[in-house]
């Protein structure tokens, strides 16, 4: 997780030498031949591409695997509905860290970590535990066991035009929010609004993915200390300074509508020049620069998103595949979570679709993946500043607590209530601050 130099020439693990790792196994490949594995998750990169090598992983294992998308909130429900009854309609869920506590705390899940040296079904070489992005596993385990296998990195930075910036007589990307603010201000015009953010708040995937890189950044947090101490601590001064600065961006310097925005449109917005800057998802910078799409493509830069008293805290969330423990076939389960999971076919979707956000060392370390994804247009190099955000982030972004859904929800009720002038900014928090604690107290978390 550290070797940003390494990226660019240091020591490259080329293709060829992450290969043939599945057929060095001394169990039987096709111990499981005729078993159909069901899997559910969200449309994002790296399930189109993993969907593509289907066929090679039927023909190596004689395993079928059937792949389920649906948007990110609606595979949520959906697989929470399903684990719950107990259906065992899917022997695989994709589920993102933030969501894993309530699996875990409802038993729904058979943590991968029960394989992990059995012969029969694990192969080591294949399994590279320690090439994971320690962050990234940290995600997908409760209590210090390995529930989910990890396949996708996630977090923000800042994306800016770099014409816009230098016709602005402005030098290098805002370190800090005030800078941010002051940048806004700058390049801000009726056309071309300044900055694009996530408005919509449903879900983690919502406002909140955003606004908490301000909250942390300006030393705020969810709880007084976590897990020791739940008292709620959303309208701490930290946080109201930390709401008030996105209230401005968001009121005074962003797309009009933007307060219903999901990720979809602040990428669409950024990728067609509508913008100056946008914050969002470094895994989304393959969509932003697809070249028959983008209008920026050889004018974006890239950098860590700004900071506040406590520095820059870019968002984080580790996304895994995991077997349900309603599955009636889990070890075939394991063996397909392993061979997708490894390095060889994450480098092969990264060549086969944009898939960039990887949990692996051995990827980034890649030449085939260098080569495809190392984007500088003379504004920095955007995995060096992807692995700097990585290096950064908090990897405890969404508190780990089963109610973290409840939570975040209202929260981002909150920040959307502030951005239309429903509410000042002290007024949402408080009253956000009310009902999170109503929610701990109903759910048992507190007396």
């Amino acid at each position: 997780m550290t070797r940003i130099g390494s990226l660019i020439g240091a020591t490259i693990l080329a293709t060829a030498g992450i290969a043939g790792t599945a057929q060095a196994q001394d169990f039987d490949l096709r111990q499981f031949e005729g078993t159909t594995l069901d899997l559910l998750y969200a449309e994002i990169s790296f399930i189109p591409g993993l969907k593509e090598l289907l066929p090679e992983f039927e023909e190596l294992t004689g395993i079928h695997v059937n792949i389920e998308t649906l948007s990110e909130a609606a595979a949520r429900q959906k697989a929470q509905i399903e684990s719950a009854s107990g259906s065992g309609a899917f022997d695989i869920v994709g589920i993102q860290s933030g969501n894993l506590p309530l699996y875990v705390q409802n038993g729904w899940l058979k943590p991968v970590s029960d394989y992990f040296g059995n012969p029969a079904v694990s192969n080591p070489d294949q399994l590279d535990i320690d090439d994971f992005i320690p962050s990234t596993l940290q995600g997908m385990a409760v209590d210090g066991n390995q529930y989910c296998l990890p396949f996708f990195a996630a977090t923000v930075m800042l994306y800016y035009q770099i014409d816009k910036f230098e016709q602005a007589g402005i030098t290098e990307p805002p370190k800090t929010f005030e800078d941010l603010l002051d940048v806004a201000k700058r390049v801000h015009t009726p056309e071309v609004p300044a900055i694009a953010l996530r408005g919509s708040p449903p879900s983690s995937a919502g406002n909140i993915w955003t606004f908490n890189l301000f909250l942390y950044g300006e030393g705020g947090r969810y709880f007084a200390d976590y897990p020791n101490d739940l008292s709620v601590t959303v309208d701490s001064p930290e946080a109201l300074s930390a709401l008030e600065t996105f209230v401005t961006l968001k009121r005074g310097y962003a797309p009009e509508g933007s307060v219903n925005f999901v990720f979809d449109d602040v990428v669409t917005a950024m990728q067609q020049g509508n913008v100056v800057m946008a914050i969002d998802g470094a895994p989304l910078a393959g969509r932003i620069l697809d070249p028959e799409q983008s209008k920026v493509a050889g004018n974006l830069g890239f950098a860590v998103v700004p900071g506040g008293t406590a520095g820059p805290k870019p968002s984080f969330a580790s996304h895994g595949l995991c077997i349900s423990a309603a599955s009636d076939t889990p070890d075939a389960a394991y063996l397909f979570l392993e061979w997708a999971t490894s390095a060889e076919t994450m480098v092969k979707i990264s060549q086969n679709s944009s898939y960039l956000a990887t949990p692996r060392n051995a990827v980034w370390e890649n030449e085939a993946f260098i080569e495809k994804y190392n984007f500088d247009f003379g504004g920095g190099s955007f995995l060096a500043a992807y692995q700097q955000s990585l290096a950064v982030a908090p990897a405890d972004y969404y508190p780990p607590i089963p109610v973290w859904g409840l939570i975040s929800d209202r929260m981002g009720q909150a920040v959307q209530a502030a951005e239309i002038g429903q509410q000042t900014p002290a007024e949402a928090l408080a009253a956000a601050s009310r009902d999170i604690s109503d929610i701990l107290k109903t759910e048992g978390y507190r007396n």
